[in-house]
């Protein structure tokens, strides 16, 4: 129920964040619906990491099960933050009413997008921790945030998306290559995995504090 009502919650923002994008479509501003697109993206990761949290509750010895879904999360989990780099496509024009609503409605996706990636990363982190080890599961956890920050550079710079695993993965491992000693991807997969880690030690600590609580009371 727990893991259910934290899936509600985010399918509400979600559908705010959606209305907010519907209001500018009633000011007849051109449509795009990528942003839409790229929310929906955030979700995979997301449902992933419920199911694995849910299976590995009730299954917990299933190490090769659990790293199947792990990568298979990985491989979206970029999706959730790269939203953030749609802040850059606005355009300021303080006189214009358009641009304030912008800025709300990006920032509302830009968050959405983001909380679905932290939820999912908890609930990773916490199946890894189950099944490994606690100590190994701290370990994927701290590698799993940069590479998530890389994959961000991969999508906003390289224009790549997560499909092209599977339909392009040549032109994948190309782009690996070309990035991996690229001054900009370093510094951003090492920006973005420190924003991701900083907010993921505040959801943790406040459910942990929460947890500890019920338990004294």
């Amino acid at each position: 129920m727990e893991g259910l009502f934290s899936l509600l919650l985010l399918l509400i923002l979600s559908l705010a964040a959606v209305f907010f994008h519907l209001i500018r479509i009633l000011f007849n501003a051109p449509v795009d619906f990528s942003m839409d697109w790229n929310l929906f993206l955030s979700w995979i990761p997301l449902i992933i990491a419920f199911f694995a949290d849910s299976l590995t509750k009730r299954f917990e010895n299933i190490p090769v099960a659990l790293a199947l879904l792990s990568i298979t999360w990985l491989a979206f989990l970029p999706n959730a933050p790269y939203m953030i780099t749609d802040l850059a496509h606005l355009t300021v024009d303080y006189q214009r009413d358009l641009t304030w609503h912008d800025t709300i409605m990006l920032f509302f996706y830009a968050e959405v997008s983001l909380f679905n990636g932290l939820v999912s990363l908890y609930w990773i982190h916490r199946s890894w921790r189950r099944v490994y080890s606690k100590r190994f599961g701290n370990i994927l956890l701290l590698l799993s945030l940069p590479t998530a920050g890389f994959g961000v550079y991969l999508g906003r710079v390289r224009r790549m998306n997560s499909w092209d695993i599977i339909h392009e993965p040549g032109v994948i491992i190309n782009n690996l290559l070309d990035s991996i000693l690229d001054r900009t991807a370093l510094v951003f997969s090492f920006e973005i995995g420190l924003l991701l880690g900083i907010l993921y030690l505040v959801l943790w600590g406040i459910i942990r504090f929460r947890i500890r609580y019920s338990k004294k009371n």
